[in-house]
């Protein structure tokens, strides 16, 4: 019986000291940001965050559409019409050159766009699918920061 009691009250124990150090964390989120409806960077503290989550340059290039699409230089970007169908073959009753330019198959588009994106990642350190900036109040500012002011209800989630 009494190894029960001891066992209850350390469950209990840690319990209180997990939830503590939760509400601390979360105090703490609240102090690091302006409590007010609207969100303020200064320059200094926006470097802080570029170099606190490791943004170069690059991350903040293609935030802004500095870079060029990750489709370039793909049949993707331009002026053809893509056709692109699960056997890669084109539907009866359409002809190429007036409903489409170029058809594939899903596996196929799937591929072209994982290269590009593998491309782009080597040529300029940014993966298009992962961006790390998001733009809150116009400011350019890391995602984890943004999902922190989205925690803390001061900016609404963008869909």
């Amino acid at each position: 019986m009494n190894k029960t009691w001891v066992a209850v009250i350390v469950f209990f124990v840690c319990a209180i000291g997990i939830l503590g150090t939760f509400y601390e964390s979360q105090v703490e989120a609240a102090a690091d940001v302006v409590l007010s409806g609207n969100v303020s960077y200064t320059d200094a503290e926006l470097q802080e965050l570029y170099e606190k989550y490791d943004i170069t340059e690059n991350d903040l290039k293609f935030a802004r559409g500095e870079l060029p699409n990750y489709l370039e230089g793909t049949v993707f970007h331009g002026n053809l019409s893509v056709l692109v169908t699960e056997t890669g073959e084109p539907p009866e009753g359409s002809a190429e050159g007036v409903d489409y330019d170029v058809v594939m198959s899903e596996p196929e588009m799937s591929k072209i766009m994982e290269e590009a994106r593998a491309a782009y990642i080597d040529k300029y350190g940014v993966d298009p699918a992962n961006p790390k900036l998001d733009e809150v109040d116009g400011y350019l500012i890391p995602i984890q920061e943004a999902r922190k002011l989205v925690l803390l209800d001061m900016v609404r989630e963008m869909e």
